[in-house]
C-alpha cells in the first residue's frame, strides 16, 4: 500500500530516523560491509522502499540504483533477485527509467543467463511495464537472445505467472524457407516474378513478402492472440531482401489485449529487421 508523508510522520517516533536518512544509510553500509547476510538484507529493504513512489526521490539521491545494478553482476541469487525486484518495482519513475535505459544491457544480460525462476518472473514483469509505458525502445530490448529467452521460459516453466507474463507479450518461431516454398506460394498466387525463382542465384533470392506475411497471419491466428482472430487493419515495411536457406525469426508481440487487440511483428535474419509491422485485430470471435 503506497505512503502518504502524513501517514509516514504518524507512524516514525519523534526521536525515530526518518525514511531518507534511513535510505542512506543502507546505501552507505552496502558498500562498507564485507557480511554477506548484511548485504542481502540491505538490499531486501532497498528493494521494498523501491516499491513505494514516496521513496523514489530518496533512493535517487543516496544513488541507490547503482546499487540495484551491483547485485546484477555478483554471483549470489539472493543480491542479483533484490536487484531486479527493486529495479522492477521503481522502473515507472522517469529518472529511473532514464538510468534503466543506460543499464539496459546488465538487466536483459542477467535475465538471458539466470535459471532462476522468480528472478526470471521480475524481469518479465520489469520488461511488460517498460513496454507497456513507452519507456525503452523495443529495439534495444528485445533483442534475438532475450526473445529466444522469453520463449524457452514460456515453453518449460510450469509457473502459471511467467507462463503468462511471457506469452502475453511474444510469441516467436523460427522459419528456414526453402526453393520449394516459394514455387508453391508462387503456384498459389500467379506470382511467378522471377525474383523468386532460379533465374537468380541463391543468395540473391527473395521471399515473396506476402509469404512473411502469411506466416505472421498465422501466428496471429493460432498462437497469439490465437484462434478466431480476424485481422481488421495493417501496416507493415519490407526493410530488406528476405533471403532463402537463412534462419528466419518471426516475432508478434501483442501490446493490447482486447475485443480490439493491437499486435507489432517482425522478421529477422542474422540479427537485422527484414519485414515488420504492426496490426489491428479483432479476437475472440465465436
Amino acid at each position: 500500500m503506497f505512503s502518504s508523508h502524513r501517514h509516514l510522520k504518524r507512524r516514525t517516533p519523534d526521536q525515530g530516523i526518518d525514511r531518507r536518512e534511513y535510505i542512506g544509510h543502507l546505501v552507505d553500509e552496502y558498500y562498507t560491509t564485507t557480511n554477506v547476510e548484511a548485504l542481502e538484507q540491505v538490499t531486501a529493504n532497498l528493494a521494498n522502499f523501491a516499491y513505494d513512489p514516496i521513496n523514489w526521490p530518496h533512493l535517487h539521491e543516496a544513488e541507490a540504483f547503482d546499487v540495484f545494478i551491483a547485485s546484477l553482476k555478483v554471483q549470489n541469487q539472493n543480491l542479483q533477485l533484490h536487484g531486479i525486484a527493486a529495479i522492477c518495482n521503481i522502473c515507472l519513475d522517469k529518472a529511473a527509467a532514464e538510468l534503466i535505459r543506460e543499464h539496459l544491457s546488465i538487466i536483459s544480460g542477467l535475465f538471458v543467463r539466470t535459471d532462476h525462476p522468480v528472478i526470471v518472473l521480475h524481469s518479465l514483469a520489469l520488461f511488460y511495464q517498460l513496454l507497456n509505458a513507452g519507456q525503452v525502445d523495443k529495439e534495444l530490448l528485445l533483442t534475438p537472445p532475450l526473445l529466444k529467452g522469453v520463449q524457452e521460459w514460456r515453453q518449460k516453466s510450469h509457473d502459471q505467472r511467467i507462463v503468462k507474463l511471457s506469452s502475453l507479450q511474444q510469441v516467436q518461431v523460427v522459419k528456414r524457407f526453402t526453393q520449394n516454398d516459394l514455387e508453391q506460394f508462387a503456384q498459389f498466387t500467379g506470382d511467378h516474378n522471377y525474383i523468386h525463382t532460379l533465374d537468380l542465384p541463391v543468395e540473391e533470392r527473395r521471399v515473396h513478402g506476402a509469404l512473411l506475411n502469411a506466416v505472421v497471419a498465422g501466428i496471429m491466428g493460432t498462437k497469439l492472440p490465437g484462434p478466431g482472430t480476424v485481422v481488421l487493419e495493417q501496416s507493415f515495411k519490407f526493410l530488406k531482401p528476405c533471403r532463402i536457406e537463412t534462419d528466419t525469426v518471426v516475432t508478434v508481440r501483442l501490446l493490447q489485449s482486447r475485443k480490439i487487440s493491437t499486435a507489432e511483428y517482425d522478421c529477422r535474419q542474422n540479427d537485422e529487421i527484414v519485414f515488420a509491422g504492426n496490426a489491428k485485430l479483432l479476437t475472440r470471435i465465436t
